[in-house]
């Protein structure tokens, strides 16, 4: 395992500041913000919902079969549900069912 590591550190090493330039901007982009629907993956479905419970949000409807739709209307929702065990949180694009807010006026 030893030489595995030599190599892959050769090999990543160099294109690491390639990945951070085109990662980082995706990354933003990707970034949920505050009172928006979220998408919560995390190892299982049932675990994705353990995280939205202890992150006091609410579960809009499934999203795959490692995912969640999810919604909280307190300020570092997305914060808390890495803390509560979520793997990766994105930005729901509005993906919140007949439970989103309405646009009309």
């Amino acid at each position: 395992m030893g030489l595995f590591v030599m190599v892959a550190r050769h090999i990543v090493r160099p294109l690491l500041p390639a990945l951070v330039a085109v990662l980082a901007p995706l990354a933003l982009f990707l970034a949920p913000r505050d009172r928006a629907t979220v998408i919560v993956l995390a190892a299982s479905a049932s675990d994705a919902a353990e995280a939205v419970a202890l992150a006091d949000g609410a579960i809009l409807s499934r999203f795959g079969a490692f995912g969640l739709i999810a919604r909280s209307e307190q300020p570092g929702f997305s914060a808390r549900l890495y803390s509560a065990g979520a793997m990766l949180v994105l930005d729901g694009g509005g993906r919140g069912g007949c439970l989103a807010q309405s646009t009309r006026s």
